[in-house]
């Protein structure tokens, strides 16, 4: 398609097996080899040499900020609550070209066995409640034999009830607050009451794909994987919108979302030529092919109709690809998102430190049950605040 419309320009494929790209990166850039254009993220792989803001913060990324400015990228093209999720530093580093976020997945035929009322987006944190009492069930030996929920986490109950995990400098916690405390409270709620798998449990009860539990809260991708399993074992499913925290509108209904972008480095010696390049892939004609194979672009011109037919559905599985889809466009156009990251970074620590911290000492909490909750949430607290300041060399 580029050699079509550009027959007089050679371009250089460099194919790098996925378990090698970073690091491909990383030595290309340490010896001043010339990279031209690359595919990054934002929200996801904080700390790591995928994410753009690693490279932003070394000054060796092209700033696509102007392209939109001039019109190159049209800012109306894209869904409007998503594309500011796409800044870092207040400027954009890439043309967007992918969305990989969190749904609300639900079993139909559990919610109808259970006669419960099927998940709807004006659902709040009460009504998952009551849906993942009622959906789990319990053998006469009291073990479990199917699960109500699983899947949201302390970090999705933070953002819902108003609060960030991470201040606005990058470099600073907010896990002591009254918010932070509802959202591990919502997480508790779940696990601490044997509504949602825990440990080797997880094993048994994997997801909504077992056919053993009722929700799930994980993301829009796993369409294929629900869409074959209810093929094997013949039951129905669907997905909303996350329900609403106490937080105000619109991240007390955000899930976890990331973003693909392709970049241009600074190093490369067709700047111009370069950053054309990444334009004709993530917004141009070389969006389409990716588009077909049925990954969600953030370009409006991408709606459900055009999914539908590029993944040959059946009537019923249109209906369930349609409660997914549209569930995902929600998401980008009212801004119902947040950072499958946080950003948090100071030196080499960063948020995914500090999560296991936090998941280490909630998990004395409800898996070995030395501690209780607000213990766990003051020990967690000092650990991390130690790391912080042996980050920073204090």
């Amino acid at each position: 398609m580029w050699k079509e419309m550009y027959p007089d320009m050679q371009l250089e494929e460099v194919f790098v097996p996925w378990g090698e790209y970073t690091t491909k990166m990383v030595t290309m850039a340490a010896g001043g080899e010339p990279i031209d254009v690359v595919w990054l993220q934002l929200g996801n792989s904080v700390g790591n040499s995928l994410n753009a803001a690693y490279w932003v913060e070394r000054d060796a990324l092209l700033d696509f900020t102007p392209a939109f400015d001039a019109g190159a990228i049209k800012k109306e093209d894209y869904y409007p609550g998503l594309l500011n999720e796409w800044l870092f530093r207040d400027k954009f580093w890439g043309t967007p070209f992918e969305v990989f976020q969190e749904s609300f997945w639900y079993n139909v035929d559990l919610f109808t066995e259970a006669g419960v009322d099927l998940p709807t987006p004006e659902w709040a944190w009460d009504d998952h409640h009551n849906a993942a009492k009622e959906l789990t069930k319990r053998g006469a030996d009291g073990r479990v034999e199917q699960f109500g929920t699983m899947g949201t986490t302390w970090i999705d109950g933070i953002y819902e009830a108003g609060g960030d995990p991470v201040g606005a400098d990058g470099e600073s916690l907010q896990l002591d607050t009254p918010e932070a405390k509802m959202g591990f409270e919502e997480w508790f709620f779940y696990t601490g009451n044997g509504y949602a798998p825990l440990g080797d449990e997880t094993k048994t009860f994997a997801g909504l794909h077992t056919g053993r539990v009722g929700i799930q809260a994980h993301g829009n991708y796993m369409w294929t994987t629900f869409r074959q399993a209810s093929q094997d074992l013949g039951f129905d499913f669907g997905a909303t919108l996350m329900p609403a925290g106490p937080g105000p509108a619109p991240k007390n209904k955000a899930g976890w979302v990331g973003y693909n972008l392709w970049s241009v480095f600074k190093s490369t010696k067709l700047p111009d030529a370069a950053l054309e390049f990444a334009i004709h892939l993530g917004y141009g004609k070389g969006a389409e092919p990716w588009a077909a194979t049925g990954r969600v672009s953030p370009l409006k011109r991408f709606d459900l109709d055009y999914y539908q037919e590029v993944a040959n559905l059946s009537a019923d599985e249109k209906e369930r690809y349609a409660s997914n889809l549209n569930t995902t466009f929600t998401n980008m156009d009212k801004g119902h998102v947040r950072p499958s990251h946080p950003y948090f970074v100071i030196n080499d620590l960063n948020w995914g430190n500090i999560q296991t911290i936090f998941d280490d000492e909630l998990n004395k909490v409800v898996i070995e049950k030395s501690q209780t909750l607000d213990q766990a949430i003051e020990i967690a607290n000092e650990r991390a605040a130690q790391a912080i300041a042996d980050a920073k060399g204090g």
